[in-house]
């Protein structure tokens, strides 16, 4: 899913900001009933306070937060909650409009990508000064909803970039799942190159080319992705990302360049790892579930990314938030709105509801109530979320305003390189160039 606020909105936003960005949690007559925008649920008549709430999701998310909301409603009378729900594809330019006519809805569903936009430009509220429990909130999870030390965002839940591996296809080709406690970079390509050896019409690994993998090598070399200014990782090490994905294609080890962009094209069910033309996949843990249903390979494993020195400690692992609520700044009933927030990431009942679809729950108490009501693959992932975030060591910097379209550029760049249009070193420069550009100008 790729994301864009245009150009045109930012700047309209930046400009509404400019006047309204340092006013405080109040002053939008937001009582009695929700304010402005389309909405589906509704709130309860008469009520003492009445908020909007946003979420973006596909059907299936759209009706279980529902029934979060309707529990809320039903276990907060004195409380009316206002849903607007919407597609991932329309969300982001919707929230946009609305902030810039000052009329966002007070509960806002955020991403990592865009926290910076709104949290830094005074559209969010320091979740640390509203009535939220937030003592049982692990303190990386905490951590990554954080900008400057205020706290904007609340993790709904913990994720973790990792090497999907389907062990029939390691059967078939006489190759052992590696141990991802102590294997490296060229083992993996080693790995990878091996398959179709074996198995012609399989590759080693695919959906490599992303932010996360990224990330992963730049912290394994000592960096970071992202800092204020922009892009933080060195023009020699993105290069050697660059030309180890490259490398990969050359050996065989994954799809060639327009069968690669032709994958990551499709739905996950029509994928090369879903569809058994490839033994290994990058992923997020909680699409493990999907992976194993779409192949039908039940056994499918997760593996710890591999790393340069051969530890698990080392192999630049981090979690990542799957999304954030976060609260306005400008919100008529802050106090009413805090309570949802806690409702959805404190409640027993709205967590069973939820189970893991937002990530492994940021509470982990909430993850305790839960057990007779997950499957086998819900267990898996969440042991393996508690076992590997005990050995990561610090959280990625967040990214800076101006850089939410950075993935397009990773891609475009990376494309040049796979089709011999380009050189790893100046996809490099041109891809830190760009994207430090579109930082400064926002």
């Amino acid at each position: 899913m790729n994301p864009q606020i245009t150009r045109r909105t930012l700047l309209t936003v930046a400009g509404a900001l400019g006047i309204t960005g340092g006013l405080a949690a109040c002053g939008r007559g937001g009582t009695g009933t929700g304010a402005g925008g389309s909405t589906s649920g509704g709130t309860s008549g008469g009520s003492a306070a009445a908020i909007r709430f946003t979420w973006w999701g596909p059907t299936f998310y759209q009706e279980f937060t529902q029934e979060m909301v309707d529990l809320f409603m039903a276990a907060n009378t004195e409380i009316g909650v206002a849903s607007e729900p919407a597609e991932w594809s329309g969300y982001w330019d919707r929230l946009a409009t609305q902030v810039a006519a000052n009329d966002e809805p007070d509960v806002i569903n955020m991403d990592g990508k865009y926290l910076a936009e709104y949290g830094g430009r005074g559209v969010l509220a320091d979740l640390e000064q509203l009535p939220i429990d937030l003592s049982n909130v692990a303190a990386a999870d905490l951590d990554s909803g954080r900008l400057d030390g205020t706290l904007y965002a609340l993790s709904t839940g913990q994720n973790a970039w990792v090497v999907l591996a389907n062990p029939q296809l390691f059967e078939s080709a006489g190759l052992e799942i590696p141990d991802d406690k102590t294997w490296t970079w060229d083992d993996a390509a080693e790995l990878a190159a091996a398959f179709p050896e074996a198995l012609p019409d399989v590759v080693g690994l695919t959906n490599g080319g992303s932010y996360a993998d990224l990330t992963i090598w730049a912290r394994q070399n000592g960096e970071d992705l992202w800092n204020d200014e922009g892009m933080a990782v060195s023009a020699d090490v993105l290069a050697q990302w660059f030309q180890w994905l490259l490398d990969l294609q050359t050996s065989g080890g994954t799809l060639g360049a327009s069968a690669s962009q032709e994958d990551s094209t499709l739905s996950l069910e029509q994928q090369a790892f879903a569809t058994g033309r490839t033994a290994m996949s990058w992923a997020w843990t909680n699409q493990l579930g999907n992976y194993r249903e779409a192949s039908g390979v039940e056994d499918v494993v997760m593996l710890r990314p591999p790393s340069l020195a051969g530890e698990a400690t080392e192999n630049g692992l981090f979690g990542k938030a799957s999304m954030f609520w976060s609260i306005s700044a400008r919100s008529e009933a802050p106090e009413a709105a805090a309570a949802l927030v806690d409702f959805l990431v404190n409640d027993e009942s709205a967590n069973a509801i939820q189970l893991l679809n937002r990530g492994v729950p940021s509470n982990p108490d909430m993850v305790a109530t839960m057990q007779d009501k997950l499957t086998e693959t819900d267990v898996y992932v969440a042991d393996f979320i508690a076992e590997v975030l005990t050995e990561i060591s610090s959280t990625p910097a967040v990214q800076p305003t101006g850089s939410s379209t950075a993935q397009d550029v990773f891609t475009r760049y990376l494309t040049e390189v796979r089709f011999g249009n380009m050189t790893a070193a100046d996809a490099a420069a041109g891809t830190i160039e760009e994207v430090n550009a579109a930082v400064a100008s926002a």
